[in-house]
Formats: structure tokens, sequence, C-alpha cells
């Protein structure tokens, strides 16, 4: 089900395409429900911890859990990560779309470095088409757009000096070579179930190398 994100105070207003309005509060400790327009007499949660409870109103038959996909059917996996402080150590985290989770951890690294590291943990843990979420406008702007012009210019920026991260670059492009991959970027700690998910292994791969 298609749908269009609005902030409002205290959460989210979710726009469909069947004409259906909610307003999703995440104040504090809730996740309230609120009907705004429901034309077509859906049954929604009082309450859900992530926007796929939501959507579940909209197809009885989705599920909430593995394997993950898309609305048209396309396996979907998701990515973070980041350092803590940054630079310092790091950690990533996966979740892939069988329901797979990895994650990982550097002690000398930067938020930039994670999210790229993520992102490649999850194209190798996977094949084919693909529909690759995260909250690094970095990775997902590189990837799409930026990288061409980097390889055009020899892995210079549009100032002459030197395109950071090229190794992980390069190896990012290698994996998503050849594949039809759709990347999402969804805003961080917004209660995307897979991203808060990913967000979570991120610590859970500093910890790994004695960082928390």
């Amino acid at each position: 089900m298609n749908y269009h994100q609005t902030p409002i105070q205290y959460g989210v207003k979710l726009t469909f395409v069947d004409g259906t309005v909610i307003n999703w509060y995440r104040d504090s400790k809730r996740h309230t429900v609120q009907v705004e327009k429901n034309p077509l007499g859906h049954s929604f949660p009082r309450f859900a911890k992530a926007i796929q409870e939501i959507l579940v109103a909209f197809d009885p038959s989705r599920t909430t859990g593995p394997p993950w996909e898309d609305d048209q059917g396309r396996p979907m996996g998701a990515f973070d990560g980041g350092s803590r402080p940054n630079p310092g150590p790091g950690g990533w985290g996966v979740v892939l779309p069988d329901g797979r989770e990895l994650c990982g951890g550097e002690m000398k690294s930067t938020n930039n470095r994670m999210e790229l590291t993520g992102a490649i943990q999850l194209l190798k843990g996977t094949s084919g088409d693909l529909r690759a979420v995260g909250d690094s406008s970095y990775v997902i702007n590189g990837i799409t757009r930026w990288i061409f012009g980097w390889r055009k210019r020899n892995w210079k920026t549009v100032t002459g000096s030197n395109v950071e991260n090229r190794d992980l670059w390069e190896e990012l492009a290698k994996q998503a070579q050849g594949r039809d991959i759709v990347w999402e970027r969804v805003a961080g700690h917004s209660g995307h179930l897979l991203n808060e998910r990913c967000d979570e292994l991120c610590a859970a791969g500093r910890r790994s190398i004695g960082a928390e």
C-alpha cells in the first residue's frame, strides 16, 4: 500500500492512496494510532510500534515478520552503522530478507565507514533484486548519484580532493553491479521496524569489540 509521510507534532501523518489518513503519535513511550479518515472501513490497531503493524490493516495476509518484502514482493533488507564518538569505536548492523541478523565493529572507524560497511554486508548476504533500507543519506546518495561523477573524475570530488572511503565505495559498487536494487532512505529513530532493529545491532556490534 502506497502512502506519504508528513511530520506532525509528536509523530507522523500517514496519507494513503485510498484516502485513508492515520495520525501515528510516538510521544515518549506511546505509539498511538489515531484514524483521521477511513473511507473503506479498515480495522487498525489502537497502538503500533512500527508502521508495518499499521499496514497489516490493508492486507490481513501480510505479516510483520520475515521473510521481509516490500509491497511489490521485492525482498527487503536493512542496514545501519555508526561510531561513538565519531571518529571512534564503530558498529554496523544488518537485517537480511530471510530474517537473519548480522553485526560487527571496528575499534577505529567513523559513522560513514560503518554505514558503508553495513550496506556492503547487506548486499553480500543477498543476491538478485533487493530493497535496501537505511537512514544514511551519505550512502544512498553516494551509490545512486555521486559515484558516477567520482568515477569520471578518477575518484576526485568536484573540488579536486580525493573521495573519502574509496575502498568501501568500490566494494559497494562491486556488490551492486548487475543487480536491481531499490535504495530507500528512512528517517532514523522514526519507528521503522527494520531500521530500529539495525540500530540495536549496531550497538551489539560495538559491544562485540569491547567498545560498550
